[in-house]
């Protein structure tokens, strides 16, 4: 089949890792058969706005791994105050490029990831085309973009109501879903994945030393970006709690960058333990796994969430997690069975999580075998690939 992937979060030359997951699942797609492109519009703003430099540099039209990328412009104004006119001006934005792709390639579906902006979009296109619309919900979109007010609120009703088929990548972005409006037909849940030709239980010496680091030392390991929803702050004063151990607070490295970074530097610096931690940015994906292989286990604090692509990468590379139970996560970490699972917004309880595996080596080992088995069964871009092979179909009909 021909899929035309619709989504403003996808790899870019000024921001090589933004959407990589759905840069997998398009990967995953083609090694099915499939042939897929990919429309990912970028934000233009007036050019006084410095903040958004970095979208005049993206080139119209690039290729990733053999995938043709397509980067028209749309209105972007900051802190969200084109509100629910976001919709619209990604329907403006996007439209006359899938109509040109549509004459010229013929695509047989559109995979809006997001249900709004990108699935409220991909339906008006759709709809004028004759072609049938998939749209995946992540989380935010159905969580907290209906909460900003009602004008918000109806969007999303409507865009779930009119694509021809709802994907969730959990249980619980499915509940939502439903709470704000019913589908055409049943929501499919289709879980994210890792790609295990990259992420797979390997030895933590050897990846220490593919790393240049200590083999004997240890590390927990914290990915994502450095926002409140994150939860990095409760992580931050975990870390405090942990200093008062025997031997004292644990290594900590971060990936990903984030508004939050300036406050936790300053924060571990006031409370004794910045020596214990060790900022990495941004780095590309595929260094990654490298970085999950010779961590300990992975925490993941966050207040919110749909189903952490980086729970799936840290399961399938057999390493256990500590997270909290929101969102989808406890679908991939079941606790006291690939990890444990501790309350949202509450450091002491995540302290006494790190500490019990810190002080448990055989449990940390246990644990990851078991998210690594799990992992390897369900939680894979394979998996999700064959899953909406058939959604494609059934909509294709």
């Amino acid at each position: 089949m021909r899929v035309l992937m619709l989504s403003h979060m996808y790899p870019s030359p000024v921001n090589v890792n933004a959407g990589i997951f759905v840069h997998e699942q398009a990967l995953a797609l083609e090694a099915l058969g499939h042939e897929v492109r990919v429309v990912s519009p970028k934000g233009w703003a007036p050019p006084l706005l410095r903040r958004w430099a970095s979208h005049r540099r993206v080139p119209p039209t690039a290729t990733y791994d053999g995938i043709q990328v397509r980067y028209p412009r749309r209105l972007t104004l900051p802190r969200g105050l084109l509100g629910h006119r976001n919709a619209e001006m990604m329907r403006r934005g996007v439209a006359g490029t899938i109509e040109r792709l549509h004459r010229e390639w013929g695509i047989d579906v559109i995979h809006a990831h997001t249900v709004v902006p990108d699935g409220w979009a991909a339906d008006a296109v759709g709809r004028t085309l004759g072609v049938p619309v998939v749209a995946t919900a992540h989380g935010a979109d159905v969580r907290e973009l209906p909460a900003r007010g009602p004008r918000e609120r109806r969007v999303v009703r409507e865009a779930i109501e009119r694509v021809d088929q709802l994907v969730a990548v959990s249980g619980a972005i499915r509940a939502m879903a439903e709470a704000i409006g019913t589908p055409k037909r049943p929501v499919a849940v289709v879980p994210n994945g890792a790609n295990g030709e990259r992420f797979f239980p390997r030895s933590r010496a050897g990846a220490r030393a593919e790393l240049g680091l200590d083999p004997d030392e240890g590390f927990i390991l914290y990915v994502g970006q450095m926002k409140p929803v994150k939860g990095t702050d409760v992580l931050t004063e975990a870390m405090g709690r942990l200093r008062e151990r025997p031997g004292g607070a644990p290594r900590l490295v971060l990936i990903g960058v984030g508004p939050m970074r300036p406050w936790m530097e300053e924060r571990f610096a006031a409370l004794g333990i910045a020596d214990r931690t060790r900022f990495m940015g941004r780095i590309p994906h595929d260094e990654i796994s490298a970085w999950f292989a010779a961590a300990d286990f992975l925490v993941l604090p966050s207040r919110s969430e749909g189903l952490p692509t980086a729970a799936c990468e840290a399961a399938a590379s057999g390493r256990a997690l500590v997270a909290t139970a929101v969102g989808g996560t406890p679908e991939i970490v079941g606790h006291e069975q690939t990890g444990l699972l501790v309350p949202p917004e509450d450091p002491i309880a995540l302290a006494d999580a790190i500490a019990r595996l810190l002080d448990d080596p055989a449990l940390v080992e246990r644990l990851g075998a078991q998210a690594g088995s799990v992992a390897r069964d369900r939680f894979t871009w394979t998996a999700n690939a064959l899953a909406m092979q058939t959604i494609y179909r059934e909509v294709a009909r």
